[in-house]
C-alpha cells in the first residue's frame, strides 16, 4: 500500500512537471505576435495605439499572459481633410468600440460600434477623435481578451460642393443634387422645374429634381440655399423627341372630383427617408403599348401627352411593386379604376392605375416584386412615376440609368 501511494505520488509530480514545464514552455512562446494585428483606420490613415491592455490564454483559463500599457496625451497628427468626410474602418477583430469626437468649439459627441460613422461635421476647424476598441471572447474563447487606445487629432477644411448627375437633363429625367462639405443649415432649391426634395448622406445631402416632359428647354437657374451658402446652378434641358399615335376617343366616365380629392394631396406629403434601392423593375410582364411622353391624337386633334407608360398586361396577370416603399393610397376610383400608389421617400412615388382586383392595403410596407393585385380588361394598366406633382419617364428607372440611381452608396 505504501509503495502504492509513493507511486502515485511520484505520478503526480511527473505529471505537475511535464504541465508545468508545458504551461512554462508556452509562456515563454506567447508573444504580441498573439495580439490583434490588423489596424484602426481613419481617412484611410493607420492610428497608432497610444494605450492598450491584453490577455492572451496559454493554457486554457488557467494560464494566462498580460500585455498592458497605459493611455497617455500624445495626439497622433493626421493632417488635413479636404475632399471627403474621414471615416472610421474597424477591422473585423473589433467586437466593440467607444467613439468620442470633440469638435473645434469643444462640442463632444460619442458613439458606439454601430454608429461610429454618423457624426455630422457642421464646421471647419481642428477636431480631436478618440477611439478604444475592444475585442471579446464570446466567439472565440481561444482569442485574447482586452482593447486598444487610439487619439488622432486633424482638420477639417471642407468647402461646400455642389454635384449634379448630370448638367443636361432631357425631358422626362430626374437630376440628382448631391450637396457635400461642411453645411450649415439644411438645403432648399428654388426652380421652375420642380420641389426637390433632399435626404441626409454621409458627406451632407442628396435631393432629386424632376424635368417633366414638357419642360422648357433651355437654360434653368437652380437656386439653392443652404444655412449661409447660396448658390446659382445652371441646368440645360434638352428636348425629347416623343412619338405621336391616334388613339380613339375615351367614354368620360366622370369621376375627376373623386381622383382630385384621393391622388392630389399626395403630391406633397410622404416620407423624408430613401427607400428605394437601385433600379425599379416592371410592374407588368407585358408590353409597354404607349410609352411616356407619347403625344395622343383624337381625330386628329391633339388630346394629351401620357405621363406614364401603359402596358398590355394580360387578363388576371398580377400588378407587381416596381421598387420597396409604403403604400400612400389602395382603392377603386371611378376615372382609373383599382389604384395603388407607393411612398419610395423624397417625393418619389409610383402611381399604378388600372388594376382589376387590389390586394393591398393602406400602411402596409412592400418590397420590389411584391404583388400588389391583379391586371383586368376594364381598364389599361398605367405606370407613373412622380416627383411631387411632376411626372418623369418611368422607363429610366427601370434602366437603372435614372437620377435616383445617383450614387447610391453614398
Amino acid at each position: 500500500m505504501r509503495k502504492l501511494l509513493l507511486w502515485l505520488v511520484m505520478v503526480a509530480a511527473m505529471v505537475a512537471a511535464i504541465l508545468g514545464g508545458t504551461a512554462a514552455f508556452l509562456y515563454s512562446r506567447t508573444d504580441e505576435d498573439r495580439l490583434p494585428q490588423q489596424p484602426v483606420q481613419f481617412g484611410g490613415l493607420t492610428l497608432i495605439a497610444n494605450g492598450w491592455d491584453w490577455t492572451i490564454p496559454v493554457l486554457g483559463d488557467k494560464v494566462s499572459k498580460t500585455y498592458e500599457s497605459p493611455t497617455n496625451l500624445t495626439v497622433q497628427k493626421l493632417g488635413t481633410f479636404t475632399d471627403t468626410t474621414p471615416a472610421l474602418t474597424l477591422p473585423d477583430w473589433v467586437t466593440a468600440a467607444e467613439v468620442q469626437i470633440t469638435a473645434p468649439d469643444g462640442t463632444v459627441w460619442s458613439g458606439g460600434l454601430a454608429d461610429c460613422n454618423t457624426y455630422a461635421y457642421t464646421q471647419n476647424g481642428a477636431y480631436q477623435i478618440l477611439v478604444t476598441a475592444h475585442h471579446s471572447d464570446s466567439d472565440a474563447p481561444g482569442d485574447p481578451v482586452g482593447w486598444y487606445a487610439y487619439r488622432a487629432g486633424y482638420t477639417m477644411a471642407m468647402n461646400p460642393k455642389v454635384t449634379l448627375s448630370s448638367e443636361r437633363a432631357p425631358q422626362g429625367s430626374i437630376v440628382a443634387i448631391q450637396l457635400s462639405g461642411i453645411l450649415d443649415g439644411e438645403p432648399t432649391v428654388e426652380s421652375d422645374l420642380g420641389e426637390v426634395w433632399f435626404r441626409k448622406t454621409a458627406t451632407g445631402y442628396m435631393g432629386y429634381l424632376p424635368v417633366t416632359y414638357n419642360a422648357e428647354g433651355g437654360d434653368h437657374t437652380l437656386q439653392l440655399t443652404c444655412g449661409t451658402l447660396q448658390k446659382e446652378i445652371t441646368l440645360t434641358v434638352t428636348r425629347t423627341l416623343y412619338d405621336t399615335v391616334s388613339v380613339p376617343a375615351e367614354e368620360d366616365v366622370g369621376g375627376g372630383e373623386e381622383f382630385r380629392s384621393a391622388i392630389w394631396p399626395l403630391y406633397t406629403t410622404g416620407s423624408s427617408a430613401k427607400l428605394w434601392n437601385g433600379r425599379f423593375e416592371a410592374p407588368s410582364a407585358g408590353a409597354v403599348n404607349l410609352a411616356y411622353g407619347t403625344t395622343q391624337m383624337v381625330d386628329g386633334q391633339r388630346s394629351g401627352q401620357a405621363t406614364g407608360l401603359t402596358y398590355a398586361a394580360a387578363d388576371g396577370e398580377t400588378v407587381t411593386a416596381p421598387q420597396a416603399g409604403n403604400i400612400v393610397f389602395a382603392g377603386t376610383l371611378t376615372l382609373t379604376g383599382g389604384t395603388v400608389v407607393i411612398d419610395h421617400g423624397c417625393g418619389v412615388k409610383s402611381y399604378l392605375y388600372g388594376l382589376e382586383t387590389v390586394g393591398v392595403v393602406r400602411g402596409q410596407s412592400v418590397s420590389t416584386g411584391d404583388p400588389l393585385g391583379t391586371a383586368g380588361t376594364s381598364h389599361s394598366l398605367i405606370y407613373e412615376l412622380r416627383i411631387g406633382s411632376k411626372s418623369t419617364d418611368p422607363q429610366l428607372a427601370l434602366n437603372g440609368s435614372s437620377g435616383l440611381q445617383f450614387r447610391e452608396a453614398e
